[in-house]
């Protein structure tokens, strides 16, 4: 990955403490993460890049919720944007962030 990549916390949050890590290096965290649903949005995170090889993402919402996710390696055209969502349940779904409007 050449370009910095961001990841957005997107819907289901409220009021939680997120922390992302970088290939078990905790490198943003968080509390009182809400959505604003007027945006869609509860945060939009930094990664630190240009990062070599396809690094795991990993981000913990307190204690109800985990996710990984493998970023694009350095052949990934453009900036790399990622989302992460939460279900009423406090499933996650984390991947690659859908076409639309950036922040």
């Amino acid at each position: 990955m050449t370009e910095p990549a961001v990841l957005e916390l997107g819907t289901g949050f409220r009021d939680d403490e997120v922390t992302v890590l970088l290939d078990g290096r905790e490198v943003w965290s968080g509390g009182g993460i809400t959505t604003d649903y007027s945006i869609g949005l509860a945060a939009v995170v930094p990664l630190p890049g240009p990062v070599d090889g396809q690094p795991l993402l990993e981000v913990r919402v307190g204690s109800r919720a985990r996710g990984a996710e493998r970023l694009p390696g350095p052949a990934a055209a453009g900036p790399v944007r990622l989302r992460c969502d939460l279900d009423p349940a406090g499933a996650m779904a984390l991947g690659t962030a859908p076409e639309g409007p950036m922040f």
